[in-house]
């Protein structure tokens, strides 16, 4: 009979240990996956409000490209009018410098040579033109000058007056070229340092 008490006992501590055992296993295994499972749901929830987000973004970064390309293309548009108006705007002042004579450049004498009243200068031009009106003053402005036509490139007629006009040391000069019904702008002023 003690014998199968402690059978008994033993029978129902191995019993409740293993109740404990299974029940704790439970517990524990619970207690770890449900922790697991609720950090990985969570996460999952987190990067599918970032995903959403971001196709949001992406979106809105769509819409946007497409008024740039829109804005893009009326700017081409308008380059391309202006383009047109300056190609236009260049054969008007063309078309002008042809009625009114081709406008030319002094090339030579250049800036600061030194000249003397009684010997006549030879000027260069950037056209071919021999045929201008010499302006001579003694104001960088042009202003007060005189002017004699130069023919074939004869300097001589002109510069004749240096000697009565010139009241300082620096004479400025510059053309204007002479075409059948007008004459040209001026063209650049060059100074001369008078000896």
């Amino acid at each position: 009979m003690q014998k199968r008490i402690r059978f008994a006992a033993f029978g129902v501590i191995l019993l409740s240990s293993s109740i404990l055992f299974t029940a704790s296993t439970q517990t524990a295994r619970a207690l770890v996956f449900d922790t697991f499972e609720t950090l990985v749901l969570s996460s999952f929830d987190t990067i599918e409000t970032l995903i959403l987000g971001l196709s949001d973004d992406i979106g809105t970064m769509a819409d946007r490209i497409g008024v740039m390309a829109d804005r893009i293309l009326l700017m081409s548009d308008n380059i391309g009018i202006m383009a047109d108006r300056i190609v236009h705007t260049e054969e008007l002042i063309i078309s002008g410098f042809s009625e009114s004579g081709i406008s030319s450049l002094i090339l030579s004498p250049v800036e600061g040579t030194l000249v003397t009243a009684t010997t006549p200068i030879d000027i260069t031009l950037s056209s071919p033109t021999t045929n201008y009106l010499l302006y001579i003053s003694n104001n960088a402005d042009m202003s007060g000058s005189t002017n004699a036509l130069v023919q074939n490139n004869d300097t001589s007629v002109a510069w004749s007056r240096v000697a009565d006009f010139a009241t300082g040391t620096r004479l400025y000069i510059a053309i204007r070229t002479v075409g059948d019904t007008a004459s040209s702008d001026f063209s650049n002023t060059v100074m001369l340092n008078l000896q």
